[in-house]
């Protein structure tokens, strides 16, 4: 174990222990961190698809936390600000979607944390396990590809692991093992999403603010998709 892997380790830990922080600290904090986050994806997406920097996407995320049609007024505005200095279909496409993903998408994490903490750090630990289940029992019994064009190393296998993890933690956590291989399911979605991204790019990570991890797009794909799947459950189930 060389230092590269003691830095590896070491990033994700902090990561993991500030994100559970976060998750229990008072809202304002978690917003402010949270658009921080946003802001920092803006950056990576932006510098992906080689696109000028506009720092929207945490208003949009502000607007958002206040109600969600606030945000999506925001989001549609913010557009049709920046496309209107060159009106083509190519920079409003590409200024909807990262002020969508880097603004709108995060207000769900932050509409789950109002439910309370705990919900969130339930979802945070379902990605993580889901995450973790799928690379080892892809690694270890994959043999047949996924999405060979996309994401050379996923596997059927690796999917289905995931899943059967993801349900036997929902069943426990959430006491609904169907809500956990939905949820699974979702998380590839936002996993092949993101990979698909990056291959159109030519790039390996969006960035390496988090050294061997990436960045925080690399990082926070799964959770982003899931968290609005997961905030319509607890609204059903309250």
């Amino acid at each position: 174990m060389g230092p590269s892997w003691k830095s590896r380790e070491l990033i994700g830990i902090t990561f993991v222990f500030t994100a559970l922080g976060l998750s229990l600290a008072p809202p304002w904090i978690f917003l402010i961190a949270l658009a921080g986050v946003s802001l920092v994806m803006s950056w990576e997406l932006s510098k992906a698809l080689s696109f000028e920097l506009y720092p929207l996407a945490p208003v949009v995320l502000l607007m958002s936390a206040y109600s969600l049609e606030m945000g999506t007024v925001a989001l549609f505005m913010s557009t049709l600000w920046i496309s209107s200095r060159r009106w083509d279909l190519d920079t409003f496409f590409k200024t909807f979607f990262i002020q969508a993903y880097c603004g709108l998408l995060p207000s769900y994490i932050f509409a789950i944390k109002s439910f309370g903490g705990l919900h969130l750090i339930k979802l945070l630990f379902f990605v993580w396990v889901v995450d973790t289940a799928s690379y080892y029992v892809g690694k270890t019994f994959g043999k047949t590809p996924l999405a060979s064009r996309l994401s050379p190393k996923k596997t059927w296998e690796g999917l289905l692991g995931g899943i059967l993890a993801g349900m036997l933690y929902s069943f426990f956590a959430f006491k609904n093992p169907y809500l956990g291989a939905l949820l699974a399911l979702v998380a590839l979605g936002g996993d092949l999403f993101k990979s698909f991204i990056k291959r159109q790019v030519g790039i390996k990570d969006f960035s390496n603010i988090l050294g061997e991890h990436g960045g925080f797009t690399d990082r926070l794909d799964s959770l982003l998709m899931c968290a609005p799947v997961y905030l319509h459950y607890l609204k059903i189930v309250s």
